[in-house]
């Protein structure tokens, strides 16, 4: 993705909000922060995290003029890509690596103090993306089967992956948000 191509797709985005007449869903600050404080940590800004990025083809497939079932089938399965990222890169409490909780490949270089922030980081990302699934339950359309299909079979568990997804997370929430806002 080009450094321009994000923002051109928030703008027509939050363009479409304005014209619909639906509530418009900023990018709260806070989200800005959580999202600004891991990006370094993780190494979110490298350029081959920024090369091939993992859920354009689920943006540009999202009719802009009005949801319809497939957008939010799409929407909520990018969500779910999420869901099962964050999954493999948090802790669990059940598993154990040197007395701390276990963690991913993601975050296992990270020093304590920074690891912590990180984690704390990244579930308040997961809380606000569960807050906003709650909000785009849909019904299914098969229309989009193959971008659904990627988005299932996508590797979760691979770090450059995480790191892509984590880099168009505000992206992505943003585009749920107009999305789950839409009213047809």
């Amino acid at each position: 993705m080009t450094p321009h191509g994000g923002a051109v797709r928030l703008l027509v985005l939050l363009g479409v909000a304005l014209a619909s007449g639906g509530p418009l869903h900023f990018i709260s600050d806070s989200l800005r922060l959580t999202h600004g404080s891991i990006a370094d940590e993780l190494e979110l800004k490298l350029p081959a995290v920024g090369l091939h990025p993992l859920f354009s083809s689920v943006l540009q497939s999202i009719n802009n003029s009005c949801l319809k079932q497939n957008d939010a089938q799409l929407i909520n399965a990018t969500l779910d890509v999420y869901t099962r990222i964050f999954s493999s890169i948090l802790p669990h409490g059940h598993h154990k690596t040197h007395g701390k909780g276990h963690a991913s490949g993601l975050l296992e270089d990270l020093p304590e103090p920074k690891r912590s922030k990180v984690t704390s980081a990244l579930k308040e990302l997961k809380k606000l993306l569960d807050d906003l699934k709650r909000h785009l339950n849909r019904p299914v359309n098969d229309n989009k089967e193959a971008v659904l299909r990627e988005l299932s079979e996508m590797q979760v568990d691979d770090t450059m992956v995480q790191r892509k997804a984590l880099a168009e997370f505000i992206e992505v929430y943003q585009a749920a948000s107009v999305v789950s806002s839409y009213k047809c």
